[in-house]
């Protein structure tokens, strides 16, 4: 019940965009309806995963080139055991990725056992 009330906002987007796919299904083909919700969990599951990236920390511990004309950056050292317990933190998924691997996920599974 738990998980309901977390994503009642992706179960009610997954409940509208499935909704609108049966009132098409009549008017087109089966299949074509299945394509396009496999297509929209694609576009979903790739936004999920831009959101989980954004926080994965990948640029932790880079060092910002100077341009030409610019002043010198002090020099300092970065110590490694920082960078590295940031780099080797969890893995944060936040709302909006839990969002949208929820409903890509669940349109996913929908379009193949729609086909089948």
């Amino acid at each position: 019940m738990t998980y309901v009330k977390r994503n009642k906002w992706a179960l009610l987007v997954l409940g509208v965009i499935v909704l609108i796919g049966v009132i098409a299904m009549p008017l087109t083909s089966v299949v074509a309806v299945s394509n396009v919700w496999v297509m929209l969990s694609l576009a979903f599951l790739m936004v999920g995963a831009f959101f989980i990236l954004e926080k994965a920390h990948l640029f932790a511990g880079w060092r910002r080139r100077r341009r030409k004309g610019e002043d010198p950056l002090p020099e300092e050292r970065i110590k490694v055991t920082e960078v590295a317990s940031v780099k080797n933190g969890p893995v944060i998924v936040n709302r909006y990725a839990r969002f949208c691997l929820t409903v890509g996920i669940g349109l996913l599974v929908l379009g193949i056992v729609v086909t089948l």
